[in-house]
């Protein structure tokens, strides 16, 4: 069976091939570079008339942390709605019977009740932070609902939660919250700086899920998975922005005071999923404990920021 990994020299893409290429899949993983999907149809078209994939796991995206997000609203809903509009009726036109399409827990409702389960999806507006780009990704998972009740196709969603781990972007403004405060206190402590200032009051609570974990559940999903209802994968375990921070500072080695910039958001006071379905469906549940999903993340970031292989 041969795989095809759109985004797949990204974060959670790379992470996915992997995973397939363990399980004796014949995968093929394309980035930006090899196919824009923001242009030309037939080109799309074409690529996976080239291709000839089995299944597609679409992982690819415009994706932002909350300072890129509320910097460029436009850009993150009006990009991604265009990209993923594009591939999803490429996909249609070349007739590809099996897509898992993934988008983000962000477009939950902020007011879902936690943990967050499934049927939650569309009966509120996302948070307020996140609440273009959220939207559009909802909108292409309905494009994928279509299709299946239109032409019949086998596809679905799943939706991961916040994944952290190896090949992460770090960038301060673009990042999400667990690289941005391993690379503020790597530097802090390279610097010998007696503070270190992070978003908000450190309340809110997150589930994180390890990105070898979250890719695979998705494996499994694309394998498991064909139901109409989006799946979450996560670990469906809740805590604090200021303990996950605390954890950080520890493993990182900085010995200074955290600050907390109470003038910044620190989003969405809690998001924890629902992982029922995933355990009873998929017969998964996430393996790697935060504290050491964390230390292995920094130990990458430490053996290769040097080479410049780490997003920045």
């Amino acid at each position: 069976m041969k795989v095809l990994v759109t985004g797949g020299t990204g974060f959670i893409g790379s992470t996915v091939t992997a995973k397939l290429k363990e399980k004796g899949y014949q995968v093929s993983s394309i980035g930006k570079d090899y196919c824009d999907f923001t242009g030309n149809m037939d080109n799309i078209v074409s690529m996976l008339e080239f291709e000839k994939p089995d299944a597609v796991i679409m992982c690819h995206g415009l994706i932002k942390g909350i300072v890129g997000n509320k910097k460029t609203p436009y850009q993150m809903i009006t990009e991604n709605l265009r990209m993923n509009s594009n591939f999803i009726e490429a996909c249609r036109i070349a007739r590809i019977e099996r897509v898992l399409y993934l988008f983000g827990g962000c477009s939950y409702p902020s007011h879902a009740k936690n943990p967050i389960r499934e049927e939650d999806l569309f009966t509120g507006l996302p948070d307020e932070n996140s609440k273009y780009y959220s939207l559009g990704k909802a909108v292409n998972h309905l494009q994928i609902v279509a299709a299946r009740k239109e032409y019949g196709f086998d596809w679905s969603s799943c939706i991961p939660g916040n994944c952290y781990g190896q090949n992460d972007n770090f960038s301060l403004e673009d990042s999400h919250v667990i690289p941005a405060m391993i690379r503020k206190f790597h530097e802090a402590k390279i610097r010998g700086d007696s503070s270190i200032s992070l978003f908000g009051n450190g309340f809110p609570i997150r589930d994180f899920i390890f990105v070898e974990d979250a890719a695979e559940g998705i494996v499994l999903a694309m394998e498991k998975h064909h139901g109409e209802l989006p799946i979450n994968i996560s670990s469906g375990k809740g805590i604090s922005i200021k303990e996950t921070a605390e954890m950080i500072k520890e493993i990182v080695g900085f010995n200074g005071e955290i600050k907390w910039d109470i003038s910044q958001t620190g989003g969405q006071i809690c998001k924890i999923f629902d992982v029922e379905r995933a355990e009873q469906i998929l017969k998964f549940k996430a393996k790697t404990p935060l504290k050491e999903g964390i230390r292995m993340t920094y130990k990458w970031f430490c053996d290769n920021i040097g080479e410049k292989k780490v997003r920045l």
